[in-house]
């Protein structure tokens, strides 16, 4: 036997109109049948209190539709049975629901003072029709006019606070998805742009003495380029669908950084690599991600600001996380590593801590550069 797929065992909301003819019939039942048991009559019930309370109840139906008719026909329901016959009771419900729709639906101050006025003018009257004191009759009638106003009122303010909530829930979205594109977007850009650069600077210099070495230069720009250029359509085709999927792929083998060290030496830094343990069977896609998106900003940043300076990758893999350290020596020629503008750090980081780690980057005493971070692993189904 095929198992029931979860949408198809779901409820479908009911139809408004459909609770509303209920609600119609629910009030309507109770006002024939306080007539019919002589709840609260002081005479014989007649035909026209039977055929205005099937009207009064009978209203509700269309309390969406046209809520102040709803509430005035409720009203004067209830006051022509009073009137009639003395009944107080039988229309209480149908006037308590249409004071509820006036103030809970449509705009609130107008809906609140159209709702006041009703329940004013029919405590009044009611009041005036009654036997009890006036006084005393006037404040019943209020109070009790009163009550359903306030319950919509509430029911609004709930309403509008969790539609501002989910407003700036989805703001936050937007916010965390700006900054994810931006920080793919930078990956993608600014390691390509560093390799290209660097490597027009070395076919430059050497078109003349040695066109064979600029020739294998201008090859890497090329590489480099239709790369970068591959990626920033992926990153456009995902933007452009539907789906929520990852800006950059997940590396298909997590402990292959054979890649990410052959774009560094394209890019003039000789690397290597120290590496203890492996990822976990089970770890997920952002830790493997995070790993090496962070390995690839600081091997950009070498290029860029310490230009051919050695660089060593270390990666200890411990029970729940992996630490990662990417330090650089000082520059040849006399130079200094010098730190990123910012954006590139500020993205490593944001990576390490969106999975509950941290990063630390900054200048070693000997006048290299060092990136050191921790990654906890996100497991798969966690």
């Amino acid at each position: 036997m095929n198992a029931t797929p979860r949408a198809a065992t779901r409820r479908k909301p009911l139809d408004p109109r459909l609770a509303d003819a209920a609600l119609a019939a629910l009030v309507t039942a109770f006002a024939v049948g306080a007539l019919a048991f002589g709840l609260d009559d002081e005479g014989s019930v007649d035909a026209s209190s039977y055929m205005v309370a099937v009207l009064a109840g009978g209203s509700i139906a269309a309390r969406r539709i046209n809520p102040p008719a709803v509430l005035a026909i409720a009203i004067a329901g209830r006051l022509f049975v009073t009137w009639d016959i003395g009944n107080e009771l039988a229309l209480v419900p149908a006037a308590a629901v249409a004071l509820y729709t006036v103030a809970r639906y449509g705009d609130r101050r107008a809906g609140l003072l159209t709702a006041s006025l009703g329940a004013v003018v029919m405590g009044v009257a009611a009041a005036a029709l009654g036997d009890e004191s006036f006084a005393l009759e006037l404040l019943g009638e209020v109070a009790q006019a009163f009550l359903p106003i306030a319950v919509a009122d509430a029911v609004r303010t709930r309403a509008d606070r969790i539609d501002d909530l989910i407003e700036t829930e989805a703001e936050a979205r937007v916010q965390a998805e700006r900054l994810r594109i931006a920080r793919d977007l930078h990956d993608v850009v600014a390691h390509g742009l560093s390799t290209i650069a660097i490597q027009s600077g070395v076919a430059a210099h050497l078109i003349d003495r040695d066109p064979d070495q600029a020739k294998e230069a201008l090859e890497i720009i090329n590489a480099t380029g239709t790369s970068a250029l591959d990626e920033l359509r992926a990153m456009v085709g995902v933007l452009r669908s539907t789906h929520d999927a990852e800006l950059r792929p997940t590396p298909s083998d997590p402990d292959d950084l054979g890649e990410l060290l052959t774009a560094a030496v394209n890019a003039g830094v000789p690397v290597t690599t120290e590496t203890h343990g492996t990822f976990p069977a089970d770890v997920g896609d952002a830790s493997v991600v995070a790993v090496h998106r962070i390995t690839q900003e600081a091997l950009t940043n070498v290029a860029r600001h310490a230009g051919s300076a050695a660089t060593t990758i270390r990666l200890d893999h411990h029970a729940d996380h992996v630490a990662v350290d990417i330090e650089n020596e000082r520059p040849s020629g006399g130079g200094r590593a010098v730190a990123s503008t910012g954006v590139g750090i500020v993205g490593m980081r944001e990576r390490a801590e969106s999975l509950g780690g941290r990063l630390d980057a900054g200048p070693t005493p000997d006048g290299g550069f060092r990136v050191s971070a921790v990654v906890p692993y996100y497991r798969h189904g966690a």
